[in-house]
């Protein structure tokens, strides 16, 4: 499946979905009525022979920025299940993490250099609460976390101050937990909406249990 842009205009593919039952090119920008069609891959590698290299297992999102004729690099995403791919397309996560990678694309097609992304961790409030149970309160129970759930996370720089954001859960082993960042920093560069946080129930300061949507 493509796009009328991807074919008939010749935009460069900036998106591409591998659902379970098949896959989806889409261009940079993509117009309200813009319609999908299906079309053969010989046709996308006339326009743009690297997606011959992208390979991608289900449920695996790949997305880079275009900017006059210059793109950047592939970002391989996931895989995630169905539904959250569906609603990281929807609700603007792939457009604020493609943003993101446009500001560090460069003006002119030459190189440039791609800032190296900070080191983080994520600080276990459960031990910081037992320093501090007035100030600092963490949820008594997260036996309900689920997919689906927004739970908020501590990250921390190396240097400066700890930002708290919001994950959107995406699967659930036990303690070990895996999310959708579904802001972006204000400072920790390299980290953007839409990139996977692997993190324990140690690390959940707070949690969302409201529909989405």
């Amino acid at each position: 499946m493509s796009s009328v842009d991807v074919l008939e205009l010749g935009r460069p593919v900036t998106r591409v979905v591998r659902w379970p039952d098949g896959w989806v090119y889409l261009a940079a920008v993509e117009p309200d009525g813009s319609q999908p069609m299906t079309v053969a891959f010989h046709d996308l590698l006339l326009l743009d022979p690297g997606l011959a290299k992208l390979s991608l297992r289900r449920a695996q999102v790949a997305i880079r920025a275009a900017r006059a004729g210059t793109v950047g690099p592939w970002a391989v995403l996931g895989p995630y299940n169905s539904r959250i791919v569906a609603q990281m397309l929807d609700d603007g996560t792939l457009d604020r993490k493609q943003d993101g990678m446009l500001r560090d694309l460069p003006e002119d097609g030459d190189p440039g250099s791609w800032p190296d992304p900070e080191v983080w961790s994520l600080r276990d409030v459960v031990a910081w609460n037992v320093q501090h149970p007035r100030t600092y309160p963490v949820p008594e129970d997260t036996s309900g976390v689920a997919p689906g759930t927004l739970v908020k996370l501590v990250f921390l720089p190396d240097e400066g101050i700890g930002e708290r954001m919001w994950v959107l859960v995406t699967e659930v082993d036990g303690d070990r937990l895996v999310g959708v960042l579904d802001n972006d920093p204000a400072a920790i560069v390299g980290l953007l909406a839409g990139d996977r946080v692997e993190f324990e129930r140690r690390h959940v300061l707070d949690l969302d249990t409201r529909p989405r949507g």
